[in-house]
């Protein structure tokens, strides 16, 4: 009978792993080769003799790595120590059954020994001579031998399994301790274990001279422990003080869910070596071959034919056996059954490889079925759950050089989805206990609920849900008063609406702050949400919301009985992109689109008569219209201020672009997704500013810019004082030799009612170039007229308090009352589903080419901002 291969990994640590099973990092490795019978004795010689060891100075514990479970892609291991000869015989009967190993993998631990010291003879100890070890190397192990030890410690190793998934192989425990305990024990206490005993604990040991598993290092501290533990009827407070509970916390399901997207930052992982194979599906099939079930054996001999362009035609199927041959009728053949002694799935007939040529198949991926896609595309969903189906239809094409459908593709990937991140309907189930657990870890997150009566017992059919984040709510006080609301598709198994309420930092970047899942847009939902967020989130009076003209928003803001958003308490106003839009969808005119998106912006009353002039020339029944909307809720310089410049609901349509994969997932998974995703960001945003602060900043580098564009334009202006007390100056800003329109004009400054007559100041709360030059001209700080909003101080404030991380999953609460079901009149049809997106001008596609300046032709900039215009001003230096 041939030799086995043994392969020796040492100098290295046991870890554990939730795919492979047990592992060994460490790259040293021998092998030896020996017959199948040999004794443990014999095997632990070769071992010594392999690693140059000497078996007195040395011990050594050996670990079978044992496959468990053997799919087609990988093997599942779990640790079997080896103490005896039933093991190493165990060992082999493991090889046998399992032709595709190629060998045996054992993991020895190496544990360096003092033998023939008497631990009670401290000097002799110090002193003594001892084989295989140098005076260098004894005297570093002085401070492990001399310590008075009365109870020997010894260090038994535990299965990973009964450890909860630790890293760590061993857990140091002390044998039972007889007749007392403590420092003044006997020594015949101190013998009080038996040598049949402690047979048991050691697993490489036979005598009293092969204690070679002690760890020295630990004897001392757990020693103590002992102590402790025996006098603890005199001080109960002792082991309390030691056993303070650690609970994990909860991961994120996906690499994406915390990817820093505006970094790009990605998570390298390892690979790891294993002199170890398993069925590959470049292989033959072969007879012995183990699978862990009936699946991966259908699965195996599907992705075989595939490969090889064969069909095949199943004979013989039940619970404990399955058999296949070729329909074109050569000798290949296989059969596999359930083995009862293992409970594995066996190759037990095989007649193989095909011997015929089938021409007649072609590779158009029928065989190719979603069940099969989902398991070769799983690791690309893993990676990232919103990859594109075209991403997935190119790997399927490079690995089978077939083409299947879309809607194969889409089906495996909600497929892939549901096993990733859990069944649709139990997702909805374990909202309830997610929820509650980001509230025991974030006590000010606000979750609030709405559901109907369940048709089963105690069930509750899911209706709404709203939720804001503490650390969300407790910054907004830092940010402008204006909120940003849309409302964007669901599109998983079931439909819906994700509704998001946005506000903005100092420095122009979005701050989520509330969201809520409903059935659709509609008054009574929109009232819900926005009821909430004014009595759950911000309380603030005199709030700017902006959003677009849906009819359940414009609805609701305006009823009678919810005042909230109307006189002072707030301000609705429209985003102007949506209102310009929907006059382009009527109308199909670009122009028109384009005026009313300058009459809107017009900072000051005269720009904006003049555009609308325009307009009614243009256009009379679209001016006609555009009256019919209040001027205020449109346009800038009517507007009062309220909206800080901020005329579109753009940076709430890009947070619906991050959020875009996320809403095809289930709905806990989504949830969990804003958590990881606002969690990631606020610590981002944290370290920015701070270093912003650390380099000497005062404002945020958006207002800098402002302010340093309109005081490159004050030097051309002209200041004249009226009255000094009243803080009234004109200004005059010189003529624009580019343009006969622009420059030229007189503006009043009135400082002490915060005013100027172009507008800006009011609109932006930043200095205007007219300010600035009147400060200037009276040595006034103009730098006291930036708005609070846009310190870094109270942008650092927005994102200070930081996301505390939730407890795992085995330690949620459980929720009391009805379980919780999902709506099944909002389930999708089956089928590619349709968009529900009505498209137009604004949706931004990356076919089409990216927007170039219309005098240097590159991209990233317009001919406005372009560094090589020239005469560009409108107000003399330039814009007014």
């Amino acid at each position: 009978m041939a030799p086995i291969t043994i392969y020796i990994r040492y100098n290295g640590e046991i870890i554990y792993d939730s795919i492979h099973g047990v592992q060994y990092e460490g790259m040293q490795m021998k092998n030896i080769r020996v017959k199948r019978g040999i004794s443990f004795k014999k095997l632990r010689r070769k071992i010594f003799n392999a690693l140059e060891l000497d078996n007195h100075s040395n011990a050594i514990t050996i670990t079978f790595r044992s496959p468990q479970a053997i799919l087609s892609h990988n093997i599942f291991y779990m640790p079997m120590l080896i103490n005896g000869d039933n093991d190493v015989n165990f060992m082999f009967d493991v090889l046998d059954a399992m032709p595709q190993l190629i060998g045996v993998e054992l993991y020895i631990t190496i544990t360096p020994q003092l033998v023939g010291v008497d631990l009670l003879n401290i000097e002799d100890a110090q002193h003594a001579n001892l084989e295989g070890y140098g005076g260098e190397d004894l005297q570093g192990d002085y401070n492990v031998l001399t310590q008075p030890l009365n109870t020997p410690c010894y260090d038994i190793p535990t299965p990973l399994e009964e450890r909860g998934g630790s890293s760590y192989r061993h857990e140091h425990l002390s044998p039972p301790l007889v007749d007392g305990c403590g420092p003044n024990r006997s020594d015949e206490n101190a013998q009080g274990v038996q040598d049949d005993h402690l047979d048991d604990v050691f697993m490489a040991s036979q005598t009293l001279h092969d204690f070679d598993d002690v760890h020295d290092d630990y004897e001392d501290e757990l020693c103590e422990l002992i102590i402790n533990d025996c006098d603890s009827h005199e001080d109960d407070d002792i082991h309390a003080q030691h056993s303070t509970p650690c609970i994990p916390t909860m991961e994120a399901p996906s690499p994406s869910f915390i990817a820093n997207t505006w970094d790009n930052i990605s998570v390298p992982c390892d690979d790891m070596v294993t002199p170890l194979s398993s069925w590959d599906k470049e292989l033959e099939f072969r007879k012995g071959l183990i699978f862990s079930n009936k699946a991966e054996v259908q699965h195996a001999v599907k992705i075989y034919s595939i490969k090889r362009n064969q069909r095949y035609k199943v004979y013989e199927s039940n619970l404990t056996q399955w058999a296949v041959y070729c329909t074109n009728e050569c000798s290949w053949k296989l059969r596999a059954c359930q083995r009862k002694k293992h409970g594995f799935w066996e190759i037990t007939k095989y007649y193989g490889p095909h011997t015929c040529t089938n021409l007649d198949v072609s590779k158009d991926g029928k065989m190719l079925d979603s069940n099969l896609i989902e398991r070769e595309i799983h690791h690309l969903v893993v990676k990232d759950h919103a990859v594109t189906i075209g991403t997935l239809d190119a790997e399927i094409f490079k690995e089978y050089k077939a083409k299947v459908s879309y809607f194969k593709l889409w089906d495996a990937k909600q497929k892939a989805i549901a096993r990733i991140y859990g069944d649709w309907v139990k997702s909805y189930e374990i909202l309830p206990m997610f929820m509650a657990a980001v509230q025991d870890a974030n006590p000010n997150t606000v979750v609030k609920w709405k559901k109907k009566d369940g048709i089963e017992r105690n069930t509750e059919i899911f209706h709404r849900v709203f939720w804001a984040f503490g650390p969300c709510i407790a910054g907004f006080i830092h940010c402008r008063p204006v909120i940003n609301i849309d409302a964007t598709h669901l599109y998983g198994k079931y439909q819906g609406k994700l509704l998001i309420a946005m506000g903005q930092d100092a420095d122009n970047g979005v701050y989520p702050l509330a969201f809520a899942v409903v059935e659709n847009e509609s008054k009574d939902s929109w009232m819900w949400f926005l009821i909430c967020i004014k009595k759950y989130v911000t309380q603030r009076k005199g709030m700017c919301l902006i959003s677009d003209r849906h009819k359940g928003i414009e609805k609701t803001v305006l009823d009678k009985h919810f005042t909230d958003w109307q006189g002072t308490n707030g301000y609705w106003r429209v985003c102007i992109r949506h209102l310009a839009s929907n006059f382009l969808k009527r109308y199909k005119d670009n122009n028109l689109k384009n005026m009313i998106m300058r009459a809107g912006s017009a900072n000051q009353i005269r720009k904006f008569n003049t555009t609308m002039e325009c307009i009614r020339r243009y256009n009379e029944e679209a001016r006609i219209r555009l009256d019919e909307i209040p001027v205020e809720r449109w346009t800038c310089s009517h507007d009062g201020g309220h909206r800080y410049g901020a005329m579109t609901t753009n940076l709430v349509e890009c947070f619906n672009g991050v959020l875009k994969g996320s809403r095809s997932l289930p709905i806990t998974a989504m949830v969990k997704f804003t958590f990881f995703k606002l969690a990631n960001y606020f610590d981002d945003r944290r370290a920015k500013i701070q270093d912003q602060l650390n380099s000497g900043e005062v404002f945020s580098k958006y207002a800098m810019d402002k302010f340093n564009r309109c005081r490159a334009k004050a030097g051309g202006h002209t200041v004249t004082m009226f009255d000094r007390n009243l803080g009234v100056f004109e200004i005059r800003t010189s003529p624009n030799l580019g343009s006969s329109y622009r420059g030229d004009h007189t503006h009043q400054i009135r400082l002490h009612e915060g005013t100027c007559t172009c507008g800006k100041w009011q609109m932006f709360k930043i200095p205007c170039s007219h300010l600035i030059a009147c400060c200037s001209d009276q040595h006034i700080n103009v730098m006291q007229f930036i708005d609070p909003c846009y310190r870094l101080t109270e942008q650092l404030a927005c994102y200070s308090r930081p996301f505390e991380p939730v407890k795992d999953e085995l330690y949620w609460k459980p929720i009391e009352g009805p379980t919780l079901r999902p709506d099944p009149t909002m389930a999708r049809q089956k089928g590619r589903p349709k968009s529900t997106r009505i498209r137009n001008e604004m949706d931004w596609r990356e076919s089409q080419p990216k927007p170039r300046c219309g005098i240097c032709q590159v991209e990233g900039h317009n001919r406005r901002t372009c560094p090589n215009a020239s005469m560009a001003s409108t107000s003399g230096a330039g814009t007014n």
